[in-house]
């Protein structure tokens, strides 16, 4: 049986755990955004936020994220072959 102070541990760990998330998928955003505009970090992020706000950056960065994902060549990821 768990104890309500379990629950609530867990819980709070779920919402550590999604807000990590949404900050990698961010910072995943914002870097390809460097490279996109050819731009440092923080231009980069508050173009971001600028143009998508504060809740839509999440959506615009894991779009971003999808796209460059789909047009990955796999066989140029020096890592692709160490499985």
């Amino acid at each position: 049986m768990t104890s309500i102070a379990d629950r609530e541990r867990e819980a709070a760990a779920r919402r550590l755990l999604e807000r990590l998330r949404q900050r990698v998928v961010l910072s995943e955003g914002v870097g390809i955004l460097q490279t996109w505009h050819l731009c440092g970090q923080q231009e980069a992020r508050d173009d971001l936020r600028a143009v998508h706000g504060r809740t839509g950056q999440n959506t615009e960065a894991t779009r971003m994220i999808a796209a460059v994902d789909a047009d990955a060549d796999g066989r140029a990821d020096p890592d692709g072959s160490w499985d």
